[in-house]
């Protein structure tokens, strides 16, 4: 019986690590199809400049990124333009064509929520260095296309799953799901159109999202200085 118990438990380890091993050879032709980890870890600032179809209504949308530290994007409808700035610490929206006159602050939950949004890179790159776990879970359909199921656990209440594309190691599509007050919040993402910038930096230039519509990427910059005042509510931007 002891015997028998001590095989079992070396399947189940020597499964465990496979599944270990499967997780982190997925992640790793993903880097390298997306470039290598040192050219995705050298991107610090993104702006870009986009184009939101919400049925039926075009929104221009600007986000501006600086890697792990703070984010601002801003979207114009019915004249008025709003914005959503997160930093590590803090954060604000203004939205005017919902009658708001000036910024209201985010709350702590809302700025531990979107934590992980600020960096440039998705969750799996770089997971042990963020403290995240990862499981492979296998193969399932995205959007009509089967993917690699790739599951990062960001805390107890949040967690993302990548779908991968077995052929290009491109992400198809990203689940969020986020648990709050007994409350489950699901959203998804599909990504395609992958193109490669000047300088040798992938991104996906169209993505859909269940809360937001069809999202086009009309310009894309890589790494250009971007000043730390925009991420300040009190900074109104123009002709950026």
């Amino acid at each position: 019986m002891k015997k028998t118990i001590t095989i079992l438990t070396l399947l189940i380890g020597a499964s465990s690590l496979t599944i270990a091993q499967t997780a982190d050879e997925i992640i790793n032709k993903n880097i390298a199809a997306m470039g290598g980890l040192d050219k995705l870890n050298s991107i610090k600032t993104i702006y870009q400049e986009d184009s939101i179809n919400g049925s039926g209504i075009k929104i221009p949308v600007k986000l501006w990124k600086v890697d792990k530290k703070s984010q601002r994007v801003e979207f114009t409808l019915m004249g008025m333009t709003g914005y959503q700035i997160q930093r590590t610490d803090s954060g604000w929206a203004f939205a005017p064509f919902q009658g708001q006159t000036k910024p209201e602050p985010m709350t702590a939950d809302e700025i531990k929520k979107g934590k992980d949004d600020l960096y440039i890179t998705d969750a799996f790159v770089n997971y042990k260095e963020r403290g995240y776990k990862v499981s492979y879970e296998g193969k399932d359909d995205a959007e009509g296309s089967e993917g690699y199921k790739i599951k990062v656990t960001i805390s107890d209440s949040m967690s993302k799953t990548y779908y991968i594309d077995p052929d290009t190691y491109y992400v198809m599509q990203v689940k969020d799901k986020v648990t709050e007050n007994g409350k489950v919040e699901e959203a998804t993402e599909i990504r395609s159109n992958y193109k490669k910038t000047s300088d040798g930096y992938i991104f996906p230039m169209e993505m859909s999202n269940s809360g937001m519509g069809d999202l086009k990427t009309y310009v894309l910059k890589v790494n250009a200085p971007i000043d730390d005042k925009i991420f300040s509510p009190s900074v109104k931007i123009a002709g950026k």
